[in-house]
């Protein structure tokens, strides 16, 4: 018997805003495609961030030094972008509200730093909804270690086998798995989705 559903963030829960806004600063700061990215992205301190090993302030500086001049970096509208970029997803959010949570344990399991997955937290309207957080920045652990999935199950006091883990991204998903999670990956079909959720009880 299912007595738990772990989500993903983004991608799942949220349209994640993370994926456009380099294009979106790009075009708004005059800056040539990829350098953004490259700067926010492609370095040991975005890692450390989405751990929890440095701050926001921290990972923002990183970012600065990393664009090259005489583009300019603004860390305020870079978190502004993310944050409007990301959607929440209503019908999936509508479920776990009005059915999954009268039924199950609902977790998330998620790669974020902290300061965003807060501000996406409180964007879907899960706050008080979501039981478990096994999230990167909070156990310095990043998906698909299974320690993380390991720190989700036990936290909702259930067995592996107990347990449903959703995410978009096949490449996250072995951790779940090599504890005996059930997974589904999620394509954004949510006719889909109910029937594989069913498929386990």
């Amino acid at each position: 018997m299912i007595k738990a559903i772990f989500f993903d963030m983004g991608g799942v829960i949220c349209e994640e805003g993370f994926k456009p806004c380099p294009k979106a600063y790009e075009k708004e700061f005059g800056v040539p495609a990829d350098i953004f990215y490259t700067a926010i992205h492609d370095h040991q301190a975005w890692k450390d961030f989405t751990l929890g090993k440095v701050s926001e302030e921290e990972y923002l500086k990183v970012c600065k030094e990393r664009l090259p001049k005489p583009y300019v970096f603004d860390g305020k509208r870079y978190g502004e972008i993310v944050n409007e970029l990301t959607k929440p997803n209503e019908e999936l959010i509508r479920l776990i509200k009005e059915e999954l949570s009268k039924k199950y344990i609902i977790g998330i399991v998620s790669n974020h730093p902290e300061a965003w997955f807060e501000r996406f937290l409180d964007k879907t309207g899960l706050r008080e909804i979501v039981k478990v957080k096994a999230v990167s920045c909070y156990q310095h652990i990043r998906k698909p270690d299974k320690e993380l999935f390991d720190f989700a199950v036990k936290n909702a006091g259930v067995k592996p086998e107990e347990c449903i883990y959703v995410d978009d991204r096949p490449d996250r998903i072995s951790g779940a798995e090599e504890l005996g999670i059930k997974v589904v990956v999620f394509d954004g079909n949510m006719a889909n989705f109910k029937k594989l959720i069913n498929k386990f009880n």
